[in-house]
């Protein structure tokens, strides 16, 4: 069996890391990495507990920098002479029938692009809208075959994984599935947060900021379609908890306090609430 790492970049993440440690467990990981930015909740003491033996980097520096904190990660990894990373966040699952055709999928002489199953509203369903229909991502990357994250190139964001010197192909019958959007107050939150952080901290335009994030949201037209019964097997994940994940994150706080109505393009009823 191929040696592998798991990848995880987190930021307050007590409350959401029990319930996908459920099924993070039962993963043929070697070892978990993660980057914890700067947490005010005890995240560190949950990861202790969950997971004893895993390598963490503790960042104290309040400049967010997602390749910095990738690339972190990354190298070590390398230098663990981990075969594969997997590069997840600390909201997204492995589909069920993934398990199964571990094998398969890092057995494959080039960069095999994954399903990111989106669901929205519950677990049952997915996001099906024009920007989600094609939607692919890198997740398991073959180290021998990766190059270096650039920390030139981006500051805030930036792909969760480096260019991989393989051709592409892309595959919908195992994938992962992102939590998220599952809770629409929370999404819609999250995503006025990035709006506001981005204005305040980096003076990005807002015209701009707008048109970044305003195409992603779709004004909530997800339209939604069955998950394939193959990829959800019998994941379950209780939407409410985000409820409780944002009073944590502070999203609401935040927006309330550095307020450009400007950017109040959806969601304004989460604001009232």
């Amino acid at each position: 069996m191929p040696k592998v790492f798991a990848n995880v970049m987190i930021q307050n993440e007590a409350l959401i890391l029990p319930h996908v440690h459920k099924y993070w467990k039962d993963y043929p990981v070697d070892k978990w990495v993660f980057y914890n930015d700067c947490s005010t909740d005890n995240t560190l003491e949950v990861i202790n507990d969950l997971f004893p033996d895993a390598a963490v980097f503790d960042n104290t520096d309040p400049r967010f920098s997602e390749t910095r904190n990738r690339g972190t990660m990354w190298e070590f990894s390398r230098h663990q002479e981990a075969e594969f990373v997997l590069a997840i966040d600390a909201d997204e699952l492995l589909s069920a029938n993934l398990i199964d055709m571990w094998d398969d999928v890092l057995t494959k002489s080039e960069d095999s692009q994954l399903y990111w199953y989106n669901v929205v509203g519950s677990m049952n369903e997915i996001r099906q809208d024009y920007n989600y229909l094609e939607n692919y991502r890198t997740f398991f990357v073959p180290m021998a075959s990766s190059l270096m994250f650039n920390p030139n190139d981006h500051m805030y964001h930036t792909p969760r994984t480096p260019r991989v010197t393989l051709p592409q192909t892309k595959r919908k019958d195992v994938g992962v599935i992102h939590l998220q959007a599952i809770n629409k107050r929370y999404y819609a939150l999250k995503q006025l947060w990035y709006k506001h952080y981005e204005v305040k901290t980096w003076n990005k335009n807002p015209h701009y900021v707008n048109q970044m994030y305003d195409g992603v949201v779709n004004n909530f037209n997800f339209n939604p379609q069955p998950i394939p019964q193959e990829i959800l097997g019998d994941i379950e994940f209780d939407a409410s908890i985000y409820d409780e994940i944002e009073k944590v994150k502070g999203y609401k706080d935040y927006i309330l306090e550095n307020l450009d109505k400007t950017l109040i393009t959806f969601g304004e009823e989460y604001l009232n609430d």
